[in-house]
C-alpha cells in the first residue's frame, strides 16, 4: 500500500495516542511571539510552507532568526539556509539579542559591539569569552547561545549550488541526527538554485512547490523569506502577497503568508498629522499582517517594536490600534 495513503481511523488513533502520552509534543512550533502564535493557532505547523515577505531593511532575517532561536532554545533543531548572511554574522545577531533579552541594562550589547569582539585583531590572546565579558550581559548572552548552538545548523547557501535536493539532504541529515524534524528557514526563496533554462516565474514555481513538498515529506514547518517585486517597493505602497516576486504559486502554495511593513509607511495619514511627534515613533514598529492562514483567521494585523541594532524584535507585541491604508498618496 502507498505509504502516503492514510486510513482515517489510523489517523484518529495516532492523534489519540499522542494526546494520552505526556511526553509527546503536538506538531506545532511556537514562533516565540505570543500574539502571533495566538493568531496562528499555536504557531507554525508541521508540513506547512510559511512565507515571510516585506520591504528591504524591515528586519525579515532578524524576525526569522528570532523564531529559529526560540525553536532551538526550546529543544528543537533548526536548519537555517542563509544565501546572504554568513554564519558569524547571524551568530552576532543572536548573541546581541540574547544580551538584550536577559539584561535590564539601559544600553544593551549591540550587534556592532559583538561584531567588533568577533573581528578584533589586537592579538593579545583574549578569546571570545574575555572580549564579550567587557560588556554588560556579554558572558550571559554567549552562554545562552552556546546552550542551544548544537541544535542550530547554519547552511552557507549559494545560488549556484544550493538546490532543492541539497536542502532536502541537509534536512534529512539533521532529522537523523536528532531524531525529530527541524524547523527549516530559507533566506531567501528566490535565491534557491533552479535550472538555468527556466524563466523566473517557472523557477520560483518549482522552488515553491519543492519547499512545500519538503515540508510535507519531513513533517516540518518551512519558513521561506520572499523578495518583493518592483511594484511592492514603490514609495507609499503597502506590500501585499501579490507583490511577492516571481510567481502566483507563492501565495497559492503557501499555508501562511506574513507581510512585514514599517508602521510609518502604512498608517493612515491623520495619525501622522495629528499624533505625537508627527508619527515619528511609528518608525520603531513593524506591522506583521497575516495575509493567509490555512489553520485559522486571516487578515490579523499585529505589531512589534524593532530593536534591529540589537538583532531582535520585542516579542511581546500588540494588536494594531490605528487605521492602516493600502497606499499613501503624497501631495506637495
Amino acid at each position: 500500500m502507498d505509504p502516503k495513503l492514510s486510513l482515517a481511523i489510523d489517523v484518529l488513533e495516532r492523534v489519540d495516542r499522542r494526546l494520552l502520552d505526556p511526553a509527546s509534543e503536538a506538531a506545532v512550533w511556537p514562533t516565540g511571539f505570543p500574539l502571533l502564535d495566538a493568531e496562528l493557532g499555536g504557531g507554525l505547523r508541521a508540513g506547512t510552507l510559511n512565507l515571510l515577505a516585506g520591504a528591504q531593511g524591515e528586519g525579515k532575517t532578524t524576525f526569522a532568526l528570532q523564531m529559529a532561536r526560540h525553536s532551538a532554545r526550546s529543544g528543537r533543531p533548526v536548519v537555517f539556509l542563509s544565501f546572504e548572511i554568513e554564519a558569524e554574522a547571524l551568530l552576532q545577531k543572536a548573541i546581541s539579542a540574547e544580551a538584550a533579552e536577559q539584561s535590564n541594562h539601559p544600553a544593551p550589547l549591540n550587534v556592532a559591539q559583538v561584531r567588533a569582539a568577533f573581528e578584533s585583531s589586537d592579538n593579545n590572546g583574549r578569546g571570545l569569552f574575555e572580549r564579550l565579558g567587557e560588556h554588560s550581559g556579554g558572558i550571559e548572552a554567549l552562554t545562552a547561545v552556546s546552550a542551544y548552538a548544537h541544535r542550530l545548523y547554519i547552511h552557507r547557501s549559494t545560488t549556484t549550488q544550493t538546490t532543492l535536493d541539497v536542502i532536502a539532504a541537509t534536512v534529512k541529515d539533521v532529522l537523523i541526527e536528532h531524531g525529530t524534524p527541524p524547523l527549516v528557514v530559507v533566506d531567501y526563496l528566490q535565491k534557491v538554485c533552479a535550472p538555468d533554462h527556466l524563466l523566473e516565474e517557472e523557477r520560483v514555481t518549482r522552488v515553491t512547490e519543492g519547499l512545500k513538498d519538503l515540508s510535507i515529506e519531513f513533517e516540518c514547518p518551512v519558513i521561506a523569506i520572499s523578495a518583493s517585486d518592483r511594484a511592492g517597493l514603490e514609495p507609499g505602497t503597502r506590500m501585499r502577497a501579490r507583490n511577492m516576486r516571481g510567481s502566483t504559486s507563492l501565495a497559492y502554495e503557501a499555508d501562511v503568508v506574513l507581510i512585514m511593513s514599517n508602521k510609518s509607511d502604512v498608517v493612515a495619514r491623520h495619525h501622522l498629522m495629528y499624533g505625537a511627534n508627527n508619527g515619528e515613533h511609528f518608525k520603531d514598529w513593524s506591522v506583521v499582517t497575516i495575509e493567509k492562514n490555512r489553520s485559522g483567521r486571516s487578515g490579523a494585523e499585529v505589531e512589534f517594536r524593532k530593536h534591529l541594532d540589537c538583532g531582535r524584535f520585542v516579542a511581546q507585541g500588540q494588536v494594531v490600534a490605528e487605521k492602516l491604508v493600502d497606499e499613501r498618496i503624497y501631495t506637495e
